[in-house]
């Protein structure tokens, strides 16, 4: 019996684990834009 247990419990992870891969994301992330540059550039290139 101990063996169909660990069967189930591994069969549960995998699934679980599919599901939240498959699903659609629910990042509540801001949507915003590329942002604008407000530095100044540099005049030498440095290596």
């Amino acid at each position: 019996m101990k063996v169909l247990e660990q069967a189930k419990q591994a069969l549960r992870f995998f699934s679980e684990a599919a599901i939240r891969l498959f699903s659609p994301s629910d990042d509540s992330y801001p949507e915003v834009g590329v942002q604008p540059f407000e530095g100044r550039p540099a005049k030498k290139h440095t290596h």
